[in-house]
Order: C-alpha cells, then structure tokens, then sequence
C-alpha cells in the first residue's frame, strides 16, 4: 500500500527519522574503549579503540602516533594494579598480547607503558636515529631505577653523554657549577659526582646529540645487564639466582655477578613442567650424555612466563622469519601447549629499516623543550634541534604537541664524528686528564677484536670515521644487496671491517649517519672482486685503493638458522659426582676432566667455588695492621697471614711486606710449586720488594699487570730502563739488561747485585693480556704463557734451600717463584692454580681445581677474587687437556 503512495505525500509537511543507523551510531559509541599510553619521555597519548579490538590494533595506532619505523623493538607494558612498571613489580608487569582482546588483557584499568621489548646486540644497526633515541631514553630509566645496573664509572661515563645530548656543548656563562643539580642522571647523586659528570661534559665538545646518544649506546650495550630480562629462581641449593634472557642465549645471574652463559647455538631445547624450568643442552662429540638443567621458579606461572620469554627472543633475534602454526595447534590440548609466535624477527624488521631510510629525518628531542643555545659543530653556528630550525626555540607548548613527529628542513651541519682512531686530537682539553683525574674511561673505537677464526681476523683501523653520503642501494638477488658508497673529505668510507683468510669477511663498525651499512652485513665483493679467497690485508688494501666510488654486495645481517626438528628430551642425565670404579671409562685424571667440564656446564662449579671461604677466620693478620706497616698495603682489605707472611731479615723499612709464601704440593711426588704472591710495589716499598728477592735467592719474578689500569696506578714501576741502574736499597742495585715485547707479554733480563759483590741474573715476565676488570680473551695464550714460567723456573742454576718438616724430615725446596698482580690474590691466584694444573697434568694425576683453590686460601686470603677468574683459568685447563699438553713443560718447548 505505501509503495503505491505519491512522493508528494512526503513533501515539506512530512518528515523521516532513521531509528536503525542512529541506535547503530549510539552502540558504536558504547563500545568504544579509551587507553592511555605514557611514552619513554613521560608524555602521554589516549586512544581509542573498541573494545573487542586485540593488541594488535592498539599497538598500530601508537606506532602510528610516533611515526616509529623499527617498531618491533618495541612494546607496550602494563601492570595488574595500575602502577607503573619498575624494578620492584616485575611479578605483575605483563606485555600487551597483540593476538588477544586488549580489554581481557587489562580489564579496566587501560594504562600502558611504551618500553623496549626486544634490545638491539648492537645498536649502530640501527636505520633511524629516532630509534636510537628511544632505546637511550629506556636506558636512562633503567639505570636511575636500578633495574639496570652499571659501575660507577661507566655511570658516570653515561650521564656525561646524557648531559652533552640534552645540553650540547658545556659553556662557562651558560653552566653555573651546579648547573647539573636540577638534572636526574644517577640514583643517589652527590656533589662529586656532578663534579665528575661536569668535567666530562667538557670533553665532549663537538658531539651533536645523535652522537653522544651513539656513545651512550657503544658503552652501555657492554654492561653484563644490557638487554637481560631478569626472571627470580632458585638453585638446587635454594639459594637465589635470577635467569636472564638475551639476544644470544640465556644467562644466569648470582649477587649481581654473571656466572653462565648458554647460548642459543647450544641449547636443543627449552621447556617448564609446573614450577621447573629446563635447559637442554647440546651434545658434544666428545660426551655420551646428555645435559638438562633445572631451575626452579617462584610458581608455575613464572615458570611460563621464562619459557615464554626465551621462546619470543630466541623466535625474534635468531629466526629469519616466524615459524608457522603446526598444522595441529588449533586442536588445543590434543597438539600440546603452543609456543608463541613474534609477528616478526630482527631480519625482517632490519631489511624493511633498510629500504626506507631515505625517510630518516630529524625530529624534536625532549631537550628541545629548553630554551638554550649550543655550538653545533665546528663551525660554531649556534642553533636548537627543534621544531622552529636554525637558532630558534621551541616553546613548551610546541614541543609537547611536536614531540616524537618528524621534522624537515632543520640544516645541521656536520657533527663531530662519534667514533675515531684519535679521539685526543680533536678535543681542546688534554684527553689524559680523564685517566689522570676523573679514573673513568673514555673511548670512541671499537675495543672489541674479532671472533672469527683465520689468521686474517682483525680490524680495519683504514676504514673508520664518517663518509659521504650513499649514492644508491638496491637489490641484486636472492638476498644480497648492493651498496655504493662516496668517500668523505678525510678518504674514508666510514666503516670497519674484519674477517677474511677463510673467515667471512663482516662489517664490524659503521659510523654515524651511515644508514646503508649495518654491523654483521657479510661482504661478498668489493667493486666486482669476490672476497671470499682473501686475506683480510688483501680486503683491506681492496677498500684503501678504491678512488671515487666504492661498490659493495652484501649480505645484510647474517642470521644462523636453528636446526629444525631434533630430539625429543630425553631423561636427565648428569656426569657421576663419584669416582668409583666401572662408572667411568678411563683413569682418574679422565674422570675428573669430566667433572670439571658438567661442573662448568651446569654452574655447579661457580656455585661450589662462591661457597669457598674467602680467608680463614682463624689465622689473624695482626702485623699488617700495626701503624707503621698500614701504609705498605696496596689495600686495606688484603693483607697476609702472620703464620705464611714473608719475613725481611734486612728490610729498609722493617720485617714486614705484603707477601705471602704459598706451597702447592704435587701428590705422589716429592715435588713442591713454590712462590711469593705479593701485591705490586708501592713506590714506598720498592726496596723492600727487592730485597725480599734477594734475600729468598729467587730468580723469576712474573708480573700479571700493566702500571695503570682505567687511569688507576696497579703497579709503580719497579725496575729501571734498559741501560740504566736503580739504587733499590743501600746495599741492593738493579739494572736492566734487555727487553723484549712478544706480543702478550714482555721478558726483561735484569741484573741484581749486592753492596758485598754477590750478583745474580733475574728474569721478569710481564703479562699484558690481562685486563683487570674481565678476563683474557685468549686462553691458549694464557697457558702457553703458564708453561713459559714453569719452564724457566726448572731451568734457573739454583741451590735448593733445605726446610725441615714437622714430622722432622727434611725437604728440598726450589727458590720460590715472584708472583704479582696490583693486590696479589685475583690473577696472581690464577697463575697459581694454573701451573699447578699443567704440573699435574703432565703427571697424569686428577684434577680439581676447587681444592687447589681452597689450599690456596689457607696460606694467602682471596686468592682468585671471583668467579669469572676462576671460570677462565677452568676453561684454560680444559683447553689444555683437550690440545693433549699433558707432556712435562720441558718437552713441550723451550723458553
């Protein structure tokens, strides 16, 4: 009927209303979900979403919002009461899920945190310089609430670059002296350290802020907790450890101290069962067992959140794209629990940063809120990294609004490079005050040395500091691109390289704002010339002799891929802990290599060592602490035992000398290791070092220390140039004969002479691979260097001095060898606990290093400081056992 009705009917006199649409509008706006997201520089964004939309919505927009371009390092974070994320609520900090309803996730309290989920291993990979900036912001946070923690100096390393980017150059009418006060960049700030940070604020004249946020990055990303998401546990001690989880493997902690590392490579399998997690481990050729780990964990819910953690890193950083869904994960319970998934991995998120870095601009910075000047560069133009350009500041208002959004057209001349092979030359203030005054290290290259095998493996020093911009980068198949590079005005590409000789040849450093190279991109031919037969001298001298443009083909970012498949877990299987006839194959030397290698595998051995008393509480040190010696200790802390203490007959200052004699006895032999472990010689006790070599007729004196140490005196130096002599005492001179640097230590022959005309010839080694926070990187230099001393101590045409026993038998005893580091426990305690190895190696007797240390301690206090030492100087003698140097040092070479 109404079909049939004139439209006329519906004329000005009539009217419609649509009910439909406008109850669809009003259940639109019901389900609307509004959130609020605080970013890293404490601003804050709502948004609106529905209310059944996932993550994934939620996550776009922000991206969106920020303009970020390398968003999958990034995530959102919430807390199941609200509160904002720090060191004390991890239990109930949880990461927005994009494959699930943001509002099950959250509830109603719609509060997020934009944070770094995933930390670049090197940050100069990094395309935008935005991205970098962000990562510096998270850092920042990090260290103020402790979650992240640093040593002082490289604190207060890190501050000063902080100050630098937010403040540009320090400027005496602009900075007051407590210019720093109003600004947060230490947790419990003092005054001296403001002094500190100021005086290093200066010695960064020059950096633009994108470099000092790359030398902020270069030195935090060396921290032990750099990019370690920390999980509590338990040990099967119950003692507290926390389990770390990083882009190469899975690390654990004990009181702040690294004590194992499992990397990615070597782990077949992780998994948790109710409150335990497990660590399988791959099998070695030479083991017919296998090794699981477990740790246990606050409850099952933590267990999970581990095993998710590690499966989304190791899926993220090691996968070149995500595995898919078995073809069973959607039967639930019938398929098992389903591993989590990334959206995508580093590879896929570097190759898509690669292709658009042609939209990296410049952006507002947080400090650009400031109204300031700075020097920008050499030139002296003074300007403000804002929204306003050259020489203008941008208002609060403006900044606020503009925070985070690109910004065109803002000319920035060229900064400073933030990486240099002289970083000195370029710096109006003496480089040296900082080592001299502040004992903090400063550094712009690249200290790290290649892990590639291949005698051609190193750095190429040519090619480093900033170049001319890219002329194209584009595509040549399969995965390889193609990069064309212009040299700078200095000749230089901007880039460093390693490898070579059998060892892929990699990028190893690229300079700031030199986006179309990233650290770990595998050359495979320089201008048309396939690298792969070269030595790293021929690559090297390949780059030196391009004139104009330099053509490479790279392989970007080189990702080892996992084995697919593999074994199903099988039962826990650990190496006996006894050594009792038909366990083992073998004879006890065999078996206790076996328990040292599960003990180093599993962490059993760091954790039986930190169980070590540090010093006897019975044995006192009382001569150490009367008056007149206080000044002869190094420090307070270290000081001899009265009973082993080495006693001066004619000392110039009296008995005492903070030196301790330690015998180590060779079982079933009438061998005795004897030594002197000493502190490295004060300038006031210089003479009483030496006489205490003449008066114990010693002949090898080994030094494991350079004479300073991060802008710290280790040692003063005790000897005289070659061709000149030292009165050491009244009655005592020395002269230095000669002098010979080979590589990781230096050999001086000196000679020792005596007022009454008795002379005798010494030798000292001083090894100088030794860092003295660390450990060497080469441990088959350490013990060649080892078998040296054993060798040269057999060799001396000495006089054994004769001890008598307690039982009233009388022994033999060689002179003692001269053992010293700075305090003569740490690495004059390795050295120890390594030549006694080799010794009974080449003896064929069992092995345990824990006891060899606690023999030690009874006779010198904290011999081997910490765990790290004690681990490098086990691996050291597993290295040894395994090359077969089980032959007595004499047949093993000569001197």
């Amino acid at each position: 009927m109404i079909e049939s009705v004139s439209r006329r009917a519906f004329s000005s006199s009539s009217g419609t209303y649509n009910v439909r649409a406008s109850e669809l509008a009003r259940e639109r706006k019901l389900n609307i979900f509004n959130v609020t997201v605080q970013f890293l520089d404490e601003t804050q964004h709502s948004f609106q979403i529905e209310k059944k939309a996932k993550g994934s919505v939620l996550l776009e927009q922000v991206y969106q919002h920020l303009e970020l371009v390398e968003k999958d390092y990034f995530g959102l974070q919430f807390t199941e009461n609200g509160s904002p994320p720090n060191a004390t609520n991890t239990e109930i900090t949880r990461w927005l899920d994009g494959s699930k309803s943001v509002k099950k996730q959250v509830g109603t309290n719609a509060q997020f945190w934009l944070a770094v989920r995933f930390y670049p291993p090197e940050p100069s990979r990094l395309a935008e310089e935005y991205t970098r900036y962000l990562l510096c912001l998270q850092l920042r946070k990090l260290l103020l609430d402790g979650t992240m923690a640093a040593p002082k100096s490289t604190a207060l390393l890190l501050a000063s670059f902080t100050v630098q980017a937010e403040l540009g150059d320090y400027n005496v009418s602009e900075h007051p002296p407590n210019y720093l006060s109003e600004m947060c960049l230490l947790p419990k700030q003092t005054a001296e350290d403001e002094r500190k940070i100021r005086e290093l604020h200066k010695l960064h004249k020059g950096q633009a802020p994108a470099d000092a946020e790359a030398n902020f990055l270069e030195h935090a990303k060396r921290l032990d907790c750099y990019g370690v998401e920390s999980h509590p546990a338990k040990d099967y001690h119950g003692k507290d450890i926390f389990i770390g989880v990083t882009s190469i493997g899975i690390v654990v902690f004990q009181n702040n101290i690294r004590v194992n590392t499992f990397s990615w490579s070597k782990i077949v399998k992780i998994s948790f069962k109710k409150k335990q997690f497990f660590i399988q481990l791959k099998r070695e050729p030479s083991e017919s067992y296998d090794t699981v780990l477990g740790f246990n964990m606050r409850s099952g819910r933590a267990a999970k959140a581990l095993w998710r953690c590690s499966v989304e890193r190791h899926g993220f950083f090691r996968l070149r794209a995500p595995r898919r869904r078995p073809l069973l994960g959607a039967l639930g319970a019938l398929a098992g629990l389903g591993a989590p998934r990334v959206p995508r991995t580093e590879t896929q998120a570097l190759h898509d940063a690669r292709r658009s870095r042609s939209s990296n601009t410049s952006f507002v910075r947080r400090s650009s809120s400031r109204v300031r000047e700075r020097s920008e560069g050499a030139n002296g133009a003074n300007s403000v990294n804002g929204a306003n350009g050259a020489g203008g500041a941008a208002s609060p208002g403006a900044a606020l609004a503009l925070r985070g959004a690109r910004v065109t057209g803002c000319a920035e001349p060229p900064p400073r490079a933030a990486w240099t092979h002289d970083a000195a030359a370029n710096d109006d203030d003496d480089g040296g005050f900082l080592e001299r005054a502040l004992r903090v290290p400063l550094s712009y290259v690249d200290e790290s040395e290649s892990s590639e095998g291949g005698s051609g493996a190193g750095v190429c020093e040519a090619e480093g500091g900033g170049g001319a911009g890219p002329e194209e980068a584009g595509g040549e198949g399969g995965d390889e691109v193609c990069v064309r590079l212009a040299a700078g005005p200095d000749g230089r590409f901007g880039f460093n390289v390693r490898g070579g000789g059998g060892a892929p040849v990699l990028v190893s450093r690229v300079a700031p704002r030199r986006p179309q190279l990233q650290e770990g991109d595998q050359v495979i031919s320089i201008n048309g010339t396939d690298v792969d037969d070269l030595t790293h001298e021929q690559v090297v001298q390949l780059i030196r002799n391009t004139r104009g443009i330099l053509t490479l083909v790279v392989k970007p970012n080189a990702v080892y891929e996992p084995e697919d498949g593999g074994l199903e877990e099988p039962a826990v299987c650990f190496v006996p802990l006894a050594a009792d006839a038909g366990q083992l194959e073998g004879d006890a030397l065999q078996q206790s290599m076996l328990l040292l290698g599960d003990g180093l595998a599993s962490g059993a051995a760091l954790k039986q060592y930190e169980t070590l008393l540090r010093r006897l509480p019975d044995e006192p040190s009382l001569v150490s602490k009367l008056p007149h010696n206080l000044n002869k200790n190094r420090y307070r802390d270290i000081a001899p035992y009265d009973s082993t203490r080495v006693v001066l007959q004619n000392g110039p200052t009296g008995d005492y000398i903070n030196a301790s004699y330690i015998n180590m006895e060779i079982p079933n032999s009438d061998l005795v290791l004897t030594y002197i472990a000493t502190q490295g010689p004060l300038a006031s006790t210089v003479g009483d070092f030496w006489q205490m070599v003449w008066e114990s007729e010693s002949s090898l004196i080994v030094m494991l220390t350079v004479l300073a140490e991060r802008g710290r005196a280790k040692c003063h130096q005790y000897w005289p140039k070659v061709g000149t002599s030292l009165k050491a005492t009244n009655t005592l001179t020395v002269n230095t004969n000669s002098e010979q640097n080979l590589g990781h230590y230096t050999r001086r022959e000196m000679t020792l002479k005596d007022a009454g005309g008795g002379t005798r010839a010494v030798t000292q080694l001083q090894y100088t691979a030794w860092p003295d926070h660390g450990v060497p990187e080469d441990s088959t230099a350490f013990i060649a260097f080892t078998a040296l001393c054993a060798h040269l101590r057999t060799h001396r045409a000495v006089i054994p001095t004769v001890v008598e026993e307690s039982n009233g038998e009388e022994r033999l005893l060689d002179p003692p060898m001269i053992v010293h580091c700075s305090a003569g426990v740490g690495r004059t305690g390795a050295l120890i606990l390594a030549e006694t190895a080799i010794e009974l190696l080449s003896r064929r007797q069992p092995l345990y290093p824990l006891d060899l240390v606690r023999a030690m301690r009874t006779q010198r206090p904290m011999c081997i400081q910490n765990a790290s030492q004690y681990k490098f100087v086990c691996e050291s003698i597993q290295t040894a056992y395994a090359r077969g140097l089980t032959k007595a040092p004499s047949e093993n070479g000569g001197d």
